[in-house]
């Protein structure tokens, strides 16, 4: 696999068929939501049977929304390889779980980029090496829509960066675009955003969950040599 090319992760997959349809386009990340509120969501039962159809090749992040360490051990204990956490990361959840997280900012402005991610600052060199992705999400998770892709005002995105990019962390912290990106916008947002990973869920369904087609065409507009 090439390492330096943008990596590619579908989000809110609820079933086996969704599974397969990851395992033919080949992506690199599945994502599982769970909270209720979410139309996406899926109950632990459910997540298993999406596992179990997942090529081993997929790296399996399950989306939460400040969850409690109860929540996020039994993540772990079904499989996941990552833990997703939106809203709050309690001190709990970032000393005591075994895996890697993800740790998602809700972008409201532009300007509040580089904000949302100074709590990194403030962490231990251990507690850091916990949060080994940063995701760039818009304001309403699930929405559908992007935040501000706003060039004219990249200083507080640059300064994102260095946080992420700062110490010695191995590996180092990801970047992950997420937020309305579909098969006509992502180009853009890489060539914006330059980030590791790129992560779509509304942008890859249909009237029914997700689209096969459109997965493929997602993957296709991530994976064309144009941006590479």
């Amino acid at each position: 696999m090439d390492e330096q090319r943008v990596k590619i992760k579908i989000c809110g997959i609820r079933t086996p068929e969704e599974a397969e349809y990851l395992n033919r386009a080949n992506v690199d990340y599945a994502g599982c939501v769970f909270y209720e509120p979410s139309k996406r969501n899926v109950t632990f039962d459910q997540a298993a049977e999406v596992l179990d159809k997942l090529d081993k090749s997929i790296v399996r992040v399950a989306v939460t929304v400040s969850p409690d360490i109860d929540l996020a051990r039994t993540v772990a204990d079904l499989g996941f390889d990552i833990l997703q956490v939106h809203k709050e990361l309690s001190k709990d959840v970032m000393v005591s779980f075994p895996l890697p997280i993800w740790y998602a900012c809700n972008i409201s402005d532009k300007s509040r980029m580089a904000e949302s991610l100074g709590f990194m600052e403030e962490l231990s060199t251990e507690e850091r090496s916990k949060i080994q992705g940063i995701l760039m999400d818009a304001p309403d998770f699930g929405s559908g829509k992007t935040f501000d892709w706003d060039i004219d005002d990249v200083p507080a995105f640059r300064k994102s960066r260095r946080l992420l990019k700062a110490g010695t962390q191995s590996p180092p912290t990801k970047f992950i675009l997420a937020g309305g990106l579909n098969e006509d916008n992502v180009a853009k947002g890489i060539e914006i955003f330059n980030p590791d990973i790129v992560d779509v869920s509304s942008g890859v369904e249909g009237e029914d969950g997700k689209d096969e087609e459109k997965i493929m065409r997602f993957v296709d507009a991530v994976r064309s040599r144009r941006w590479q």
